[in-house]
């Protein structure tokens, strides 16, 4: 008789009296009672096993890594974007307009899901994100390359987000803590190789190849999901289950809060888009820059009223920032941390190679490899402060927050200080590793404080806030750096610059190196001082960052155990 083929088991998530709830976990729990309360039945989670299994892990992986990969690998292929579409004083919104997308649609990716069902929405997620890669590698300026870089952020979210719930659906609680590791894992390889692999790609082929290479990889990933991931996942097989789901739609539109999703992307894509377009297209007192920043105000000060107005009508919809957490000033403290977090990490992972492509003429594979020490740390911190509390459980994480701020200050203060032309001294490499292992401190016990911060009925939300103000700290960052420099560059080289030279410049920075000796230097010069501009900014963020971290401090500090 021929084998059986393996088949999916019903089974009941058994009770550990030694468990201790996690982020991802919680998530899930909550989606999990959301979907059964109606119907008059409980649905059990149908585990996947045996090669299903392996499949759709491998699926996941790929889903997690794709849209994190993409958030550095474009830092060292700016410099060429910028130089073939000439429009280097714009290339920052190839950055901004991606995480932007990303940041306004990692909850509402994640609520979506809940009413489509996890398989349609992460299908869905892979083939937007693929689609517009491949855009964003035909792209023929640099306006299509921004248009298509944000749906491709769209598509992105989706696939991180509902991907991230699909991992920790499929195994029982006894195996969230390996899937956990294989996940993280994940988002710190992509984070680590693309910078490195950016400037391969770029050096070796075109800088198109860094937003083609996802279209092949995600249709791969989404034909495999789509085969191997089972209709209505994860309750497959069990009849009663499309009509609850089926039921619940309409509840389930009702208790999503589109006006405060709304609200905070208008807030978010405004206030972002006047800090690029000062000093790039408008002075910081136009009219229009002004105009963007009091409607960036407005819409938040709308969005904070609303939120509050929710809480206090008790009504069936979900906020996306349910006010209570105002007044938990431990979770304030992580949520502006974690905002902070992002804008050092954003700036330095782009301005170092963009720095070393321009004044040192650089390679974007040499300009990436010269910031590895850097990614390297940053993982390293995140392990060993979760292998230290996770060993010594009478100390309390925010303990090895407070220090991974302050080692992140120094840092990048040193950088500021010590930092060379070229970027390949012994001071550099150190430099950045002392930033990279304070800000990886500080990513790890962050996430690990966020289910002892919170109730837990806010724990999905303030799980997907944690990120969120993360990467939108790393918009806001780029914004900024970006408008230092261009502020810099327009104030300074008109004096040895004539205008149609000025305008080839913020083209296209190879013009640079065309230029008589004794300019070329001066104008060098200018872009070094307008990257060390950068940096001293981003001090002052690490600086306030120190103070937001003792926020999280209490009389009686929580503990994991």
């Amino acid at each position: 008789m021929a084998a059986s083929a393996p088949e999916l088991s019903i089974t009941r998530t058994p009770e550990i009296q030694t468990y201790k709830p996690t982020v991802f976990n919680q998530i899930n729990e909550k989606a999990d009672e959301e979907k059964a309360e109606k119907g008059g039945s409980t649905l059990e989670k149908v585990h996947l096993t045996a090669w299903r299994l392996h499949l759709v892990t491998l699926g996941v992986c790929c889903s997690v890594f794709l849209p994190s990969f993409e958030i550095t690998v474009v830092s060292t292929a700016l410099v060429d974007i910028a130089d073939d579409l000439r429009a280097f004083s714009r290339v920052g919104w190839v950055i901004v307009a991606y995480l932007a997308a990303y940041t306004s649609m990692i909850i509402i990716s994640a609520k979506m899901s809940d009413i489509i069902g996890r398989k349609t929405a992460l299908v869905a997620s892979l083939i937007v994100f693929s689609a517009f890669s491949g855009g964003c590698g035909g792209a023929q300026t640099l306006t299509q390359l921004i248009v298509l870089r944000a749906f491709q952020g769209v598509g992105g979210a989706g696939c991180f987000s509902v991907a991230s719930i699909v991992v920790f659906e499929m195994v029982p609680k006894q195996m969230y803590p390996k899937y956990s590791a294989i996940i993280s894992a994940i988002v710190a390889l992509a984070t680590l190789l693309g910078p490195i692999l950016g400037g391969l790609i770029t050096e070796k082929s075109t800088w198109r190849w860094v937003f083609l290479v996802n279209v092949p990889v995600g249709v791969t990933t989404t034909a495999l999901l789509g085969i191997c991931l089972p209709t209505g996942f994860p309750y497959q097989g069990q009849k009663s289950a499309p009509n609850q789901i089926q039921n619940s739609l309409v509840q389930n539109l009702r208790r999503m809060d589109f006006l405060g999703t709304f609200l905070f992307m208008g807030a978010s894509f405004t206030f972002v888009t006047a800090l690029l377009e000062a000093s790039t297209s408008f002075s910081w007192s136009s009219a229009p820059t002004i105009v963007l920043l009091v409607i960036s105000g407005v819409l938040a000060i709308a969005f904070l009223a609303w939120e509050r107005f929710i809480m206090q009508r008790s009504s069936l919809q979900e906020p996306i920032f349910p006010w209570r957490f105002v007044y938990n000033r431990a979770w304030m403290g992580m949520l502006f941390s974690s905002l902070l977090l992002g804008i050092p990490f954003a700036v330095l992972v782009v301005s170092i190679p963009q720095k070393l492509q321009t004044i040192s003429n650089l390679s974007p594979l040499q300009a990436g490899l010269r910031l590895l020490p850097y990614a390297l740390s940053a993982p390293s911190g995140a392990s060993l402060s979760n292998i230290l509390i996770s060993r010594r459980k009478s100390l309390p994480p925010v303990y090895i927050t407070i220090l991974g701020s302050c080692i992140q200050l120094i840092g990048i203060s040193l950088l500021t200080v010590y930092s060379s032309e070229n970027g390949t001294t012994g001071r550099d490499y150190g430099c950045q590793i002392v930033a990279g292992f304070g800000l990886g401190m500080m990513f790890g016990t962050l996430v690990m404080l966020t289910p002892l911060s919170v109730d837990m009925q806010d724990l999905a939300t303030a799980t997907g806030a944690i990120v969120q103000f993360r990467i939108f700290g790393s918009t806001i960052g780029l914004s900024i750096a970006t408008s230092v420099l261009n502020a810099k560059l327009r104030a300074e080289l008109p004096r040895m610059l004539s205008p149609e030279k000025l305008e080839a410049v913020l083209r296209s920075t190879t013009v640079i190196h065309k230029l008589p000796g004794n300019v070329r230097s001066v104008v060098e010069d200018v872009f070094g001082e307008g990257y060390a501009l950068q940096l001293k900014v981003v001090v002052a963020f690490a600086a306030v960052n120190v103070l937001t971290t003792c926020m999280v401090w209490r009389k009686k500090p929580v503990k994991v155990a």
